[in-house]
């Protein structure tokens, strides 16, 4: 399957962009899914969407919904990026509720460098292959996940990045996993 075919219109696919976000990652996945004719929403962790999230880098994010207000099912998969610190996600009750929801409805969850840290701390790795940023390696080994040294890695709904550069790769496994199964004749 070709980039080109990989269209993804009539997809929503949900960003949550905590505050220290990595500006760039957030950029460039938010860019090939838009390609794609996804629609991507930028979900604030804040009390409001009129309050702006800055990143890491400096840049402001103004969200398009906050993430009290954001049901799982109303999303075809989600993307956390990675973060500095990434603490303020793991201990979010709401961010690891929408996770957990999202994992029981078996939509494609992804995240990049340090993010797969929320998916631990919501318990979602236990035996998960995944991969991530070596620094959290203790992390992904306390959660009982498999963490291997690759770019990309899918494990059921899992897709995990390793680093901005994997990014076209990590968006690939993701729409091929909103793709509709291909009909048996």
């Amino acid at each position: 399957m070709s980039e080109s075919d990989m269209n993804l219109r009539g997809r929503t696919i949900g960003m949550i962009a905590g505050p220290g976000f990595e500006d760039s990652q957030v950029v460039k996945a938010a860019q090939i899914l838009r390609q794609r004719d996804a629609r991507v929403v930028v979900i604030g962790v804040g009390e409001t969407e009129a309050v702006a999230v800055a990143g890491r880098q400096g840049s402001l994010l103004k969200p398009d919904v906050v993430l009290k207000t954001v049901a799982a099912v109303s999303l075809d998969a989600i993307i956390i990026t990675g973060s500095d610190p990434i603490a303020r996600l793991t201990s979010d009750e709401s961010v690891l509720t929408l996770l957990i929801e999202m994992n029981s409805l078996k939509k494609p969850i992804g995240t990049v460098s340090n993010a797969v840290a929320v998916l631990a701390a919501g318990g979602l790795l236990s035996g998960m292959r995944v991969t991530g940023e070596i620094d959290i390696k203790d992390v992904l080994d306390e959660a009982g996940a498999l963490f291997l040294s690759q770019g990309v890695v899918v494990d059921h709904n899992l897709v995990t990045a390793r680093a901005e550069e994997d990014i076209p790769h990590f968006v690939d496994a993701i729409s091929f996993l909103l793709e509709p199964a291909a009909s048996l004749r």
